[in-house]
């Protein structure tokens, strides 16, 4: 049985981060019907624990929401099957569910750009994870302040034009009929709401508990902290590593874009950071040890002017 200590006004403190985020997304729903009318709330959904209790929020919430998922084509092999079948289910239950596959795979757009993603070039977000086919609607997304530092930036509500985020508004969640007055809440490109940006990991796994959500299956076979793009440059050093030899298959992807890469650069002179200054090509050993270069790199860790 599931227990949990109250204050002394009898509240736990899960229980406020239920009801404020469930208050959150029924106070903004008016806004997520004026700018999507047809959906409501666009809900982002990932396959992790995160996405899971999301999920359970917009249900038990009561508002008018449709999930999507972005397939990366670098998701681990059982959180595709595992999307899969949780959309089934949902759908079966009347509830919205769309999977987005991208034009380009993750392999073929590293290869046109001639390079691998770094923590602060990851172009492949762009392309893969951030995209938002309803454009104008109100987003919603499992982004918690707790999961990293550049997270904490995060918050319950956050708004802008630019797409490049440098004039993003932010509010918190007991901020919402203010936010509601403001003319950017009806006519900025993009408005996001984000009703676990509070929770700490701990609220997170107790709320999984209290209600017996299911997880993704990967946490506990891989023994893994995330199950997002597999060896993402995010990851930390050790992570990158241990899913390389978790998932070898794509290891040896990585490996062979890398003497892609190599290629490539060596015929585009502009691309090229081994550009040797004439028209002289590598040999074969080279270009093997070039690549291999730049492999071991991206697996072994980042340098301090690329984090």
């Amino acid at each position: 049985m599931y227990y949990e200590q109250e204050d002394i006004f009898g509240t736990t403190d899960l229980q406020f981060a239920e009801n404020t985020a469930i208050k959150l997304l029924q106070t903004m729903e008016d806004v997520a019907l004026q700018r999507c009318p047809e959906h409501g709330y666009i809900v982002g959904y990932s396959g992790g624990k995160d996405s899971d209790c999301l999920v359970d929020l917009f249900i038990r919430s009561g508002v008018k929401f449709k999930l999507i998922h972005n397939h990366t084509t670098l998701d681990i092999p059982e959180t595709v099957y595992y999307v899969r079948r949780k959309f089934a289910e949902w759908k079966a239950k009347g509830i919205e569910c769309e999977i987005y596959k991208p034009e380009k795979s993750f392999w073929k757009i590293c290869e046109e750009k001639a390079m691998l993603p770094f923590r602060k070039k990851r172009f492949c977000c762009a392309y893969l994870k951030e995209r938002q086919p309803y454009k104008g609607a109100v987003y919603s997304f499992g982004v918690r302040k707790a999961e990293s530092t550049k997270r904490q930036r995060r918050d319950s509500i956050e708004t802008r034009n630019k797409e490049n985020y440098s004039d993003q508004q932010t509010f918190h969640f007991d901020s919402t009929e203010h936010v509601k007055q403001l003319d950017a809440c009806y006519t900025n490109n993009y408005f996001i709401v984000n009703p676990m940006a509070y929770w700490s990991t701990s609220i997170r796994d107790r709320y999984l508990e209290k209600y017996n959500i299911e997880v993704n299956p990967v946490y506990e076979k891989y023994g893994l902290k995330r199950c997002g793009c597999v060896m993402c440059p995010m990851a930390s050093d050790k992570e990158r590593q241990k899913e390389a030899k978790l998932f070898p298959k794509y290891a040896e992807n990585f490996e062979r874009l890398c003497e892609r890469i190599i290629v490539k650069r060596q015929d585009n002179a502009e691309l090229s950071q081994f550009h040797n200054g004439g028209g002289t090509h590598y040999s074969k050993r080279t270009y093997t040890l070039l690549a291999k270069t730049l492999y071991l790199r991206y697996i072994s860790g980042f340098s301090k002017k690329n984090k």
